[in-house]
């Protein structure tokens, strides 16, 4: 396959979906959920973030059947809600989509005093700033996560930019992930634009180019953490924009030699975020959010996920997480001189639409 191919790879989520809404059904799922459950909440969540044992745990001890539907990028979650065939209570968006979320009627403001385990969040973590839409807070903070530069070591020499991902040595190596709304800005952050998230008539004209020339560079395209996995596990790839730190380590943990690092010209930063539809304003639904920020439920979710979580390094380690966990996470580097200047959250951007449709040019090999 030549390295103009542009093949989006198959999800293996996506397969399993199919199969378990069949048995779903045969197993009448309504009906075993009456025998036990007062009530119901649908999550729109991402993989790593709501292990099913989890949610099953909860929901035993609070009468209630917690049901995950796990998306693989932003435009996923937006598109979900309209399909019909989901309707959640809880959704997990990441802060430069809020708007967009809130414009479509998907989110309604959120009640932050009800909400008291929010006190555990880092207060190195300006979230209130990033969850203000129209001057009301429509969601709070569940995990943050920078998306890095990701390599194989035994294959390249360690990166300090994102040029790295245009070097011809790597053509038919690279992969990126499916999502436009979380990978256009570092396209323009790699083109030099003075702000990733409000592009002139220029740097739009040289983010086209820059991927018109990455397409080259790109042979499969990833559809979630678990596939990029797989993808770099296989060696279809030894270079990419990371989605998620949580793909490195689990290539770490498979005996991969994968590292990441934070390119010179700014890094793509998430901060995810619960967000409550308007069916989803229920007491029971803001006491799953609330418990899903205590230091106890934090502290597994970081150990079992390497995600960040919202914990400070203090109040992590109280809680029981031990440096060698702490050291494959961010965490500890949030004390580090200068290290939220490297960081670039994800902003509003101003013309979605726009950038979607480059993008979709960019995958289809029209643009």
């Amino acid at each position: 396959m030549s390295g103009h191919d542009v093949l989006p790879a198959v999800n293996r989520r996506h397969l399993l979906k199919g199969a378990v809404g069949a048995s779903a059904a045969l197993c009448s799922p309504a009906i075993i959920r009456k025998a036990w459950a007062a009530e119901t909440i649908t999550l729109l969540t991402w993989e790593t973030y709501h292990d099913d044992p989890w949610i099953e745990e909860w929901g035993k001890a609070n009468n209630t059947q917690v049901k995950a539907v796990r998306i693989g990028s932003v435009d996923e979650l937006f598109s979900q809600p309209f399909s019909g065939a989901v309707k959640p209570d809880i959704m997990y968006i990441e802060t430069g989509s809020l708007p967009r979320f809130k414009a479509a009627g998907l989110i309604t403001d959120i009640d932050v005093s009800k909400v008291p385990n929010a006190a555990n969040i880092t207060s190195q973590l300006d979230w209130k700033k990033f969850t203000n839409v129209g001057g009301s807070t429509v969601a709070i903070p569940y995990n943050w996560g920078t998306q890095p530069l990701m390599f194989n070591a035994d294959v390249v020499p360690e990166p300090n930019t994102w040029a790295a991902l245009w070097d011809k040595t790597y053509a038919g190596k690279v992969n990126m992930f499916d999502d436009c709304t979380i990978t256009f800005p570092m396209i323009a952050l790699h083109v030099g634009a003075k702000d990733p998230f409000n592009l002139s008539e220029a740097e739009f004209a040289k983010c086209e180019e820059a991927l018109r020339a990455l397409r080259r560079q790109v042979r499969v395209i990833a559809r979630g953490f678990d596939d990029a996995s797989t993808i770099y596990a296989a060696g279809d790839a030894v270079i990419g924009y990371c989605q998620n730190v949580a793909v490195v380590t689990s290539l770490q943990g498979k005996g991969k030699n994968f590292k990441y690092t934070l390119p010179k010209e700014g890094t793509p930063t998430w901060i995810d975020c619960a967000g409550i539809s308007k069916q989803g304003n229920r007491p029971i639904v803001y006491k799953f959010i609330n418990d899903n920020l205590s230091s106890q439920w934090q502290a597994r979710f970081i150990k079992v996920s390497t995600n960040n979580g919202v914990l400070s390094p203090s109040a992590a380690k109280q809680a029981g997480l031990t440096d060698d966990v702490l050291t494959i996470t961010n965490i500890p580097d949030t004390e580090a001189p200068g290290f939220w200047d490297k960081l670039v959250v994800y902003q509003k951007p101003e013309d979605l639409d726009r950038r979607l449709q480059i993008w979709n040019d960019f995958k289809a090999g029209t643009l």
